[in-house]
């Protein structure tokens, strides 16, 4: 179920979809899926943005939220997603790919040095 109904970045408050990974009684992580991006956004942030606690980590869960996540973007109206990696997080950087992620760029944003992938839903 989403959790939170908007995200805030720069000021400016987006409609936005949050899903808590859980399994059994342990969270274990969130994904969450923006329905439309404000500049700074398409720069640096994307439509989906995931994270997965350490102890959690490895084990293949951000490639299956996401893979989970993506018919909601579709149903939300989206046919491309946006999606952003720190330029060294090659952990993530699997993980968009591995869900049919199409590098467009590698640049530099007022958030740090960016991955920027295109997903067609």
């Amino acid at each position: 179920m989403p959790a939170d109904p908007a995200f805030l970045l720069g000021g400016v408050q987006v409609t936005a979809s949050r899903f808590w990974i859980v399994e059994e009684d342990s969270y274990l992580g969130a994904i969450e899926l923006r329905h439309v991006l404000t500049p700074v956004m398409v720069e640096a942030v994307g439509h989906i943005g995931y994270n997965v606690r350490p102890t959690a980590r490895g084990r293949g869960i951000a490639t299956w939220a996401l893979k989970a996540v993506l018919p909601h973007a579709h149903s939300a109206g989206l046919s491309r997603v946006l999606l952003t990696c720190d330029e060294q997080n090659l952990a993530s950087a699997r993980t968009i790919e591995g869900n049919g992620g199409v590098l467009e760029d590698v640049r530099d944003t007022e958030l740090g040095r960016k991955r920027r992938y295109g997903i067609e839903l």
